[in-house]
């Protein structure tokens, strides 16, 4: 039962993006209000439903946080990658408001690992300084944070690679194991944990199954209906690719992650493989398997497919 006003709705951070958005999407089936934090209230359209209201806020505008937790008690805070620095920064603004405000507990989303520095990965620098904050604020908070995100099949050129010449081509070697999880099942997760007062644990979030590159792509192939083939892109030419389509030098940050993946085997399969495992205030909690996710995406790929013939 909760431990909170369901009157209130939960405060969604970043709610205009993939993560947030599946939080809103996970927040509305379970029954719950949202109040959708976003930068520009008119380009978030997409976002409007029975149940969400939509509030302009930006990580770097204490006053417009402020604004935004007005009459909330609870949150999912979620902050963008960047710079260690930034990263701190918008958490601490997000924590003060909250101290104003009078929200009393929260979930923490974060994108992956968090390592203290020094440390190779800016990500993990600024997911640990983000939690440092959390701990400072002495709010009631748990952390959520996935392996790798299979919505990563449904980024443009992922897609296309799929559709056109029936590859994913992620930097990962394809012996590495990774036991991959969605959008979905992290936002899910966040708010049971909210919705249990379960607080005080680190939720790393996975699949049911750990799979090398070639199982994973026979889970796509038979949750799609197309024969997928996987290859492992080496990261200069996965660089290279993310500069000729976004600019120069967005590779390199971009393909950090992979580096530091490259360079810390051990570490690596501690973040990746291990399929999920039960944990406190996640009972029933029943991760989606990579062919049942590929299968209720496969309407998506089939309508590029149409559109490309």
């Amino acid at each position: 039962m909760s431990v909170f006003d369901p009157s209130k709705p939960v405060l969604v951070f970043l709610a205009a993006g993939v993560q947030g958005g599946a939080v809103v999407r996970a927040a509305l089936a379970r029954g719950l209000k949202v109040r959708a934090l976003v930068r520009d209230r008119a380009r978030a359209a997409a976002l409007a439903a029975p149940g969400v209201e939509l509030a302009e806020g930006d990580l770097r505008d204490v006053a417009s946080l402020r604004a935004a937790c007005v009459g909330i008690e609870r949150a999912v805070l979620q902050v963008p990658i960047g710079a260690p620095e930034a990263m701190r920064d918008g958490a601490r603004n997000a924590l003060a408001a909250f101290a104003a405000t009078g929200v009393r507990a929260f979930a923490l989303k974060l994108a992956s690992a968090s390592r203290p520095p020094p440390c190779a990965e800016p990500s993990f620098v600024g997911n640990d300084a983000v939690e440092a904050e959390a701990r400072r604020s002495a709010l009631p908070f748990a952390v959520v944070r996935p392996t790798l995100y299979l919505d990563n099949l449904l980024k443009p050129s992922a897609r296309a690679d799929i559709v056109r010449h029936g590859v994913f081509a992620p930097p990962l070697p394809s012996a590495q194991r990774v036991a991959w999880t969605c959008a979905d099942d992290c936002a899910r997760a966040a708010l049971m944990l909210l919705e249990r007062g379960a607080f005080g644990g680190d939720h790393r979030i996975a699949g049911p199954h750990s799979l090398s590159g070639e199982e994973f792509a026979a889970c796509v192939s038979r949750g799609l209906g197309r024969t997928i083939r996987y290859r492992a892109q080496p990261l200069d030419e996965f660089e290279r690719d993310i500069d000729a389509a976004l600019g120069a030098g967005v590779g390199r940050r971009v393909g950090s992650k992979f580096r530091y993946f490259a360079g810390h085997r051990e570490e690596t399969e501690t973040i990746l493989a291990a399929p999920f495992a039960a944990q406190r205030g996640l009972e029933g909690f029943a991760p989606t398997g990579v062919e049942a996710w590929a299968n209720a995406h496969r309407g998506e790929f089939d309508r590029d497919a149409n559109a490309a013939g």
